[in-house]
């Protein structure tokens, strides 16, 4: 399940065998992160995590007590439960979330004993469905790491914990140690978050402690849980290469904070601040009368012009659109600024978003397709308000000596009275009925009929639940309409043209 998106990010300190069997040395690498955490735990949440094997049946009696690497380190390390008491209860007493890696099916008991507050996954158990069965039955939310691991092994884990409702974290990890700079592909996180919108995705990190740019980058990326080792250096213990001591994690862990401011929001668009906008605005081309316009007149591009600098309340080239209509309150002068004191605005962009949704909702119902990037053009006759009972919306597929177009009549809408001087066309219904009036004469036309109209012929139609007209014509030129309504022929912004999408 996707984590809050409100929550902090989760940093896993990975003790693993740091602790070198030496619960003394255990305490003090714990103490020691605690006071790391209390100077970040405004900004994250974070856990101590641990490494649980039963040794008496995860190595293989034949090779207990031999010097192959892994089985002498973990012999070595090996604590007893009053030594694993202390260190767990040092852990709560830093206020950390407990975390562990059981490698076998006795450690997963443990996990539950302890009632740990989340379980981790290796890279190496991946596919191990024995393990994964068992630790799918504690509820517990996992987390487990994908180093070594092929995308089919990935999708069948992270499938087999959301169809059990498990909260869910998915590392992407690289198991080389150290891992070097050019092999830290931190754009898997980036591929795993487009890949597995509903769980959490993490990074776990191997890389030099030098290297602190990790933390800030994989969170860009959608990390949003952190995996670091980390051990402490004495006269007695040297760290691995990839582990950090507390100073060095302190080092990371501000330059992760400070990354992440840098980052910002990224759910949702931040709101301009006052002095960005301001800033902006003095940049800004200002509007202005290019001659002496009227009070009560809508203003026409050709009108006016635009310059530096825009004065106070002015509007600028900015607000200037297809979608807003100007009107002035008064009388203005050539030069004169055209503002918010002097002129009243109307934006028509939301009813026109409206109208293609409208239309798009309308052509799919009716399963007509339209060619992709169409151009709509959408002719509100008496203003877009009245769009809905006198207009009409059409798309021309082709213009050339012959022309082709899609008229779209929604329920109800009319188109006015109108006649063309040069052009020739039909009309074939291919969705719906309209009823068409020719020179006064009336034709309802249904589905699959068709009507030409003739040159000079009068014509005005209407539907009354909706549709789709296929006109076939000879070349259309904008200029060849004329309306009955003298009204309507002298409204020079009765059209609105806008990208369509089917």
């Amino acid at each position: 399940m996707l984590e809050n998106v409100n929550s902090k990010p989760l940093m896993i300190l990975e003790i693993a065998n740091n602790h070198m069997g030496d619960v003394k040395h255990g305490l003090d690498l714990i103490h020691s992160l605690g006071d790391v955490i209390s100077d970040f735990r405004t900004d994250f949440d974070f856990g101590i995590k641990f490494q649980f094997r039963d040794l008496e049946t995860f190595i293989h009696p034949d090779y207990k007590g031999s010097d192959l690497k892994y089985v002498k380190r973990f012999e070595e390390t090996m604590l007893s439960k009053d030594d694993w008491d202390n260190l767990i209860d040092a852990v709560r007493q830093v206020r950390a979330n407990l975390i562990a890696t059981p490698f076998d099916e006795p450690s997963v008991e443990r996990c539950l004993q302890l009632n740990v507050d989340f379980v981790k996954i290796a890279s190496c158990s991946i596919a191990d469905w024995p393990l994964v069965e068992c630790i799918s039955e504690t509820k517990k939310p996992v987390i487990f790491s994908t180093a070594g691991a092929n995308i089919e092994q990935i999708d069948a884990m992270v499938s087999y914990f959301e169809n059990r409702a498990i909260s869910t974290t998915m590392m992407h990890c690289v198991g080389l140690y150290p891992t070097p700079d050019s092999r830290l592909n931190l754009g898997q996180i980036a591929f795993y978050r487009n890949r597995y919108p509903n769980i959490r995705i993490g990074y776990s990190t191997h890389e030099l402690p030098s290297m602190i740019r990790t933390g800030g980058l994989a969170y860009a990326l959608g990390a949003r849980v952190f995996e670091k080792h980390v051990g402490l250096v004495t006269k007695k213990y040297e760290n691995n290469a990839y582990s950090l001591s507390p100073v060095q994690l302190k080092a990371w862990l501000l330059e992760t904070l400070n990354s992440i401011s840098i980052i910002g929001e990224i759910s949702e668009k931040v709101r301009n601040s006052e002095d960005e906008i301001k800033s902006l605005r003095a940049l800004q081309r200002g509007m202005f009368a290019r001659r002496d316009l009227q009070a009560g007149k809508q203003i026409q591009r050709e009108n006016i012009f635009f310059a530096i600098p825009c004065v106070d309340e002015s509007y600028t080239a900015n607000d200037f659109s297809k979608y807003t209509k100007f009107t002035l309150k008064e009388n203005l002068k050539p030069r004169e600024a055209v503002t918010k004191r002097n002129t009243e605005d109307k934006n028509n962009r939301s009813e026109i978003i409206e109208i293609v949704e409208s239309i798009r909702k309308f052509a799919n119902e009716a399963r007509v397709r339209v060619p992709e990037g169409s151009l709509l053009e959408i002719s509100h006759h008496y203003g877009i308000d009245k769009f809905y009972s006198t207009g009409m919306a059409s798309i021309t597929v082709v213009n050339e000596e012959y022309c082709k177009k899609l008229l779209f009549l929604l329920p109800n809408q009319l188109h006015p009275e109108q006649f063309h001087k040069t052009k020739k066309e039909t009309f074939h219904v291919i969705f719906g009925s309209v009823q068409l009036t020719i020179d006064g004469v009336s034709v309802l036309l249904n589905p699959g009929e068709t009507q030409t109209i003739e040159p000079g012929v009068r014509h005005i139609f209407t539907t009354q639940n909706g549709c789709i007209i296929e006109e076939i014509s000879t070349t259309h030129v904008a200029s060849d309409s004329f309306y009955i309504d003298k009204n309507i022929q002298k409204n020079l912004n009765r059209k609105t043209i806008v990208n369509f999408w089917s």
